[in-house]
């Protein structure tokens, strides 16, 4: 059976990724043991998640053609999500 790689399918993966990552970061806020490695654990899967996010917004957009669907609509709202919280995190930390 031959595995549907197609660009929809990597950045609907990507997105999936994401959630987990932010799943992740969220579980650490809540356990919170030492706010130093904490901060760590919280921090760093919100980077990831932005890169990741950014990364799957060039692949949205090189799959534009692709026919729209639920994978896709998925994808394009995590993704757009992500890139937007960066950018805001990154304007914010260097405006304020």
């Amino acid at each position: 059976m031959e595995a549907n790689n197609s660009y929809t399918e990597r950045s609907y993966k990507l997105s999936k990724l994401i959630l987990f990552l932010l799943t992740f970061a969220a579980f650490a806020i809540v356990v919170n043991i030492n706010p130093v490695f904490s901060r760590y654990l919280f921090g760093l899967p919100i980077i990831l998640s932005g890169i990741l996010g950014v990364v799957g917004t060039i692949i949205l957009y090189k799959g534009r053609n692709e026919p729209i669907n639920e994978k896709k609509i998925i994808a394009i709202t995590v993704n757009s999500a992500m890139v937007i919280l960066i950018v805001t995190i990154f304007i914010s930390n260097t405006l304020f």
